[in-house]
């Protein structure tokens, strides 16, 4: 399952050279005709309604219709290539799936990173608030955001949070996005260009609402800031991909992982990663270690069948990895626009692996969603499970599969991916005939094999059974405010 939410280490891409001898796509005072933007969104909505399994899954058609209708009344003559982003992205938004991304094209993002248009600093969003994540001019690590340009901090979060497309209806990994390198960018589409940035911000224990006035620069400035930001140091410590250790005084093991990119089936990263779960696991039986924290956070999905290998290990139950998946078509619809390198492939797997056809849907057959048993090693005592916004699709799968179980505690955030299924496994991409703007989304439709909840509601992520989010103090300080409750927490089981 090849997760695909906008991470901005690919917008370094923008700041790549361009071959000397290859014409560029866009002039610099690049522009589109009202009649090739209305092509354009034309050829989206198609696209959409022929290949996009996910469409209709959070919202009713007649909804979708009339947010196609209500988007494409906006194109009118000089509306500016941002602004007809933002017309497509307000429908990409609605529909609700953490697969979905439309991007600029390459040459034009390498233009626009080298304009002294971006904001520099990094931010941190913490308990409903933005504070600054580095020393910068005069404003010190740690200030509170009053306001940008304006904007008060409340407007620049539901500004900015539209650009993070998340499962379903959540709203707390969209604000968590501006913690990213994306953070210029997200700005920049909202905004548009920017010579300076006028801030309203308040110290630390002071109630006095100061001003400065901070000048733009490009991209790779905000990126070298973004490299010394001051939680850097904090987010390292979650950022392995997997790893094991015993917490002798609580009789705890943690097993972290953060990523489930290890590879598929056959390669080398797939089966060192299963020999060290095994190994784990094999440790946990033979020392009866009573309680196991997994620490998720961070984990944006990965590969088959890492999520589900690693739940055969936490199982109580005989699984599945998914009770129904589906796509809407087996040929690709309109391949003249299609941009992927599997066109060739994918017809041929997805009739194969989406063989069964009900009502209008290609539903995978039972050969491609095996039965799972508990591994004879199965962990039986209590599980903590940490998860943060940043856990979607592969990562999500998993912690839904897990939260599913009696014997877990969930503690952190709200995840961005859903509890009850998503829009996954198979990206594909287009590239729109007028624009170029690159338009990716996953075609196959999941509903997980997890529990009806009381907690849980159609379109939410996976909800914690403690909500714990970093104190601003424990910002500061770099300390690890949900690992630190959940330690706790196991001294009173």
């Amino acid at each position: 399952m090849q997760m695909k939410i906008i991470i901005l280490s690919s917008l370094i891409l923008l700041i790549s050279c361009k071959t000397e001898n290859k014409k560029p796509e866009f002039k610099e005072d690049y522009s589109l005709s009202k009649q090739e933007m209305l092509q354009d969104f034309e050829m989206f909505e198609s696209i959409y309604e022929k290949a996009n399994a996910g469409l209709y899954k959070y919202r009713s058609k007649s909804e979708i219709d009339s947010v196609f209708r209500k988007n494409k009344a906006e194109i009118k003559d000089h509306v500016s290539y941002r602004e007809f982003y933002n017309i497509l992205w307000n429908v990409i938004d609605y529909t609700g799936s953490c697969h979905n991304e439309l991007t600029y094209p390459d040459s034009l993002d390498n233009h626009l990173s080298k304009q002294k248009i971006f904001f520099p600093i990094p931010l941190k969003y913490l308990e409903n608030k933005i504070y600054t994540n580095l020393d910068y001019k005069n404003i010190p690590t740690g200030s509170e955001i009053i306001s940008i340009n304006n904007m008060s901090a409340d407007q620049f979060l539901t500004s900015l949070g539209k650009y993070v497309s998340t499962d379903g209806f959540n709203k707390t990994g969209k604000n968590i996005k501006i913690e990213t390198d994306w953070l210029p960018f997200y700005i920049y589409l909202a905004m548009g260009k920017q010579n300076q940035f006028e801030i309203e911000y308040k110290t630390i224990n002071s109630d006095i609402i100061k001003k400065s006035s901070i000048i733009s620069v490009p991209y790779k400035d905000f990126y070298a800031n973004y490299n010394k930001r001051h939680s850097k140091e904090f987010e390292h410590t979650i950022s392995k991909d997997y790893a094991y250790k015993l917490l002798d005084s609580i009789n705890t093991g943690l097993l972290e992982v953060h990523t489930f990119g290890m590879g598929g089936p056959d390669t080398d990263g797939h089966k060192k990663y299963a020999v060290f779960l095994d190994s784990v696991f094999t440790t946990l039986k033979t020392k009866k270690v009573k309680n196991l924290i997994v620490d998720v956070r961070g984990n944006g999905g990965g590969n088959d069948p890492n999520d589900i290998l690693l739940y055969s290990y936490l199982a109580q139950r005989e699984f599945r990895e998914n009770k129904t998946a589906f796509t809407i078509f087996q040929d690709i619809p309109f391949p003249k626009y299609y941009i992927d390198d599997d066109i060739d492939e994918l017809p041929g797997e997805l009739k194969e692996e989406h063989s069964i056809y009900k009502h209008g849907k290609y539903y995978q057959n039972e050969s491609f969603n095996k039965i799972w048993k508990p591994n004879t090693n199965a962990f039986q005592g209590t599980i903590i499970l940490l998860i943060d916004p940043y856990v979607a699709s592969a990562g999500s799968l998993f912690a839904s599969l897990v939260k599913s179980d009696e014997n877990t505690i969930v503690i952190g955030e709200e995840t961005l991916g859903g509890y009850y299924g998503h829009t996954g496994h198979i990206p594909v991409t287009y590239k729109l005939p007028n624009s170029k703007l690159k338009l990716s989304f996953s075609i196959v439709d999941i509903e997980q094999d997890v529990k009806e909840l009381s907690d849980e509601k159609f379109g939410d992520g996976i909800r914690p059974d403690f909500k714990v989010v970093q104190s601003h103090k424990d910002f500061m300080s770099n300390k690890d405010t949900q690992m630190n409750f959940a330690m706790e927490r196991i001294k009173k089981l």
